[in-house]
């Protein structure tokens, strides 16, 4: 069986340069990591992760909490932080709370019996996070009032105001929202900032144009069949996350309505299948790539105790064909 020494001796480094590389616990430049670890390969040398688990006190897995694994948002958010994670040798035990905060309480606990080193987490509404005092904490897409952990978001004022404007652009007046839980700081502030831009563009909503969901499909099909018995009805509605703008596409349809004619539909969230529908669905784009490696890389640092912020990171408009000129009604067009 092949030992460090053997797979430094393959590398043509020292001993202790070979160890720093394959366990990250020390400066090694990117060549000499990847000369070791070829070494190793070539060897068939893994690391005893339990002994070094003993010494170190690490065991190189973290956990991933999210908040619903059938939203494609989230599972991608999964995939990204993984791909970083192998790349460094670090499992990941990735755990859905389905938006529900029994279950978040009940995934940490779980979480922490499995003595990760650190946490990624999209916390719930409304609930508070119960971890391990000491337990490096990285909060991704929402914020808990009154934690200090990091937190790596979407400019969710940006993409807010990105989606009003475009359509107050576009002559729609009539905009109904369909938003996220109030109990979710990502709810609050899409809404906050959705409300901020429409005022300002003189287009103050009805009341019963204001529908609150829960980030899932469900909610979207209820949100969208008030909606649509309200007289006037809106020319416009704007879901605050990609499944609930499914629900509200779906029950739009179910009466008959031509999306991009007859009502606009838009999404917060774009969704790789949303330019496969007919029509296309205009939606915010959120960079979940930059999100992922965020989470990942302050998780990382705060491990290896070192200092992490707060990152916000931009959102895109992609403009397509679920929001076009023809979905306002002419009698409401002036």
């Amino acid at each position: 069986m092949a030992t460090i020494r053997d797979v430094a001796a393959r590398a043509g480094v020292s001993v202790a340069t070979a160890s720093r590389a394959l366990n990250g616990s020390g400066p090694a430049s990117p060549g000499t990591v990847e000369l070791v670890r070829r070494a190793a390969d070539d060897l068939g040398y893994r690391v005893n992760k339990a002994a070094r688990s003993l010494r170190t006190q690490r065991t190189d897995t973290i956990g991933l909490l999210l908040s619903d694994v059938r939203n494609p948002f989230f599972s991608d958010l999964a995939y990204v932080i993984e791909q970083a994670a192998a790349a460094d040798h670090v499992s990941v035990i990735t755990m859905n709370a389905d938006e529900r905060t029994d279950r978040q309480e009940a995934a940490l606990r779980s979480l922490a019996t499995q003595r990760v080193d650190g946490l990624i987490v999209v916390p719930q509404g409304g609930a508070t996070l119960e971890v391990p005092t000491g337990m490096p904490l990285v909060l991704l897409d929402r914020r808990v009032d009154g934690s200090p952990a990091p937190v790596i978001q979407s400019d969710n004022e940006l993409g807010s105001r990105q989606m009003i404007d475009h359509l107050v652009e576009l002559g729609h007046r009539d905009i109904a929202l369909v938003a996220g839980p109030q109990s979710s700081s990502s709810g609050r502030e899409r809404l906050a900032a959705c409300l901020a831009a429409l005022e300002g563009h003189g287009c103050t909503p009805r009341p019963e144009w204001i529908v609150e969901g829960d980030f899932q499909e469900r909610s979207g099909h209820v949100a969208a069949a008030a909606l649509l018995d309200t007289t006037p009805r809106p020319t416009a509605v704007f879901a605050g996350d990609n499944l609930m703008a499914v629900g509200v596409l779906s029950e739009a349809r179910k009466r008959g309505l031509r999306i991009g004619e007859d009502i606009a539909v838009v999404s917060f969230d774009d969704s790789r299948w949303f330019p496969l529908l007919d029509p296309p669905m205009t939606a915010v784009a959120q960079d979940v790539e930059s999100l992922g490696l965020a989470a990942y890389r302050a998780l990382k640092d705060l491990v290896a105790g070192r200092p992490s912020g707060d990152v916000v990171v931009p959102t895109r408009l992609v403009v397509r064909r679920s929001c076009t000129t023809s979905s306002i009604p002419a009698r409401r067009s002036a």
